[in-house]
């Protein structure tokens, strides 16, 4: 299980006083544990935060001024689990002190608690997760979950299978309302009557592949019989929890297909950056996937002008032509497609899921 372990910040003369303490034994419990889940990267990082869309990943949704997280926390000596929220119906031991779209902070009171290590895990727009199993024959669905005992299932978690060759799809809450499941783990420390603040990093439990066909012929563009397929980037389950190995040992390895009968790409667009210019034509579509190992290869075909073009086994690389080992929970890969006269070229390009991307040429 990969964990950040997370040391509360105090302040110096608090620091001082437990150190002069420490040669007696500590009786008194601690204080009050503030958490701060966030999507994207923590607003203490120079990097890209959520950007609120609660389908995309990018925020955390709230019904009623509540946030859809299911938070358990569990005492790292035995394992049990001694704090509960439920975005539905909070405890009376913890407070949402505040609720932005990328944002939420919830504090637990810890005054009937020992001193010691624990652990604690979060499920944010839990609204949206997959089924989800401990052992391959149970079924744990968001309510759930507020039934675990101890870490040990937590940790254990998967979504149940898929059908072969199936990429999972956000789960229908009607109203054209999706949430895509996050999820964190953290370990921390609670001291004798000291407050402590955590901070969490709430991530997409999938990746996403991003088909993008590119018109550089400076005319209209009909394709038929598209099909894009991947071996090895659709595994059947993944974990709930980022685990090392990011892979259940047990998960079958799949094939992930996009098809299209016929595709027509336009000569040019509107400049998304700047309406008053074009840029050529482009299609994409998506989709999700459980993380998996490499390396990785990509077969396209299409015809084009009663043309047949087929193209197998591309090596799907990073910047420097090396294998892309594996792909992760929160990355997005990109197959991008550009077809000029005569020409056809591929760029793969895999980041962090947001739009900072490394390209690679293959002419």
């Amino acid at each position: 299980m990969m964990k950040t372990r997370l040391i509360f910040r105090f302040a110096a003369a608090l620091v001082l006083l437990l150190a002069a303490c420490s040669c007696r034994k500590e009786v008194a419990h601690g204080g009050v544990v503030t958490f701060r889940f966030a999507t994207g990267a923590l607003q203490t990082r120079a990097t890209t935060p959520g950007d609120g869309d609660v389908a995309d990943g990018g925020g955390i949704s709230s019904t009623g001024g509540l946030p859809d997280l299911i938070i358990l926390i569990a005492k790292d000596a035995d394992g049990s689990i001694v704090k509960r929220y439920d975005g539905l119906n909070p405890g009376t031991d913890v407070r949402l002190k505040s609720l932005t779209a990328t944002e939420a902070v919830v504090a637990f009171d810890f005054t009937d608690q020992t001193p010691g290590d624990y652990s604690v895990y979060t499920f944010g727009n839990a609204r949206g997760l997959w089924p989800m199993t401990t052992d391959g024959s149970d079924t744990i669905t968001r309510d759930a979950l507020l039934t675990l005992s101890n870490r040990a299932q937590i940790e254990a978690l998967q979504f149940r299978p898929l059908a072969p060759d199936t990429a999972p799809e956000l789960v229908d809450l009607g109203a054209d309302e999706a949430r895509m499941p996050l999820s964190a783990a953290g370990s921390f420390t609670v001291y004798a009557e000291l407050n402590g603040q955590v901070g969490l990093e709430l991530l997409r439990c999938v990746a996403k592949v991003t088909w993008e066909l590119v018109n550089n012929t400076g005319e209209e563009l009909t394709l038929t019989d598209f099909r894009d397929a991947f071996a090895g980037m659709c595994p059947d389950r993944g974990f709930v929890l980022e685990q090392d190995p990011a892979v259940p040992a047990d998960a079958v390895s799949g094939t992930l297909v996009a098809t299209s009968s016929s595709l027509t790409i336009p000569a040019f667009i509107p400049d998304p950056d700047d309406p008053s210019r074009t840029i050529p034509g482009r299609v994409s579509d998506s989709r999700l996937v459980f993380p998996s190992t490499g390396p990785y290869t990509s077969d396209i075909s299409f015809t084009q002008g009663g043309s047949p073009h087929s193209y197998t086994g591309l090596p799907i690389t990073d910047s420097r032509r090396a294998d892309i080992p594996a792909l992760s929970r929160n990355q997005q890969l990109r197959v991008v497609t550009r077809i000029s006269k005569g020409v056809v070229s591929f760029n793969f390009e895999v980041a962090d899921w947001v739009e900072k991307n490394e390209e690679v040429q293959f002419d």
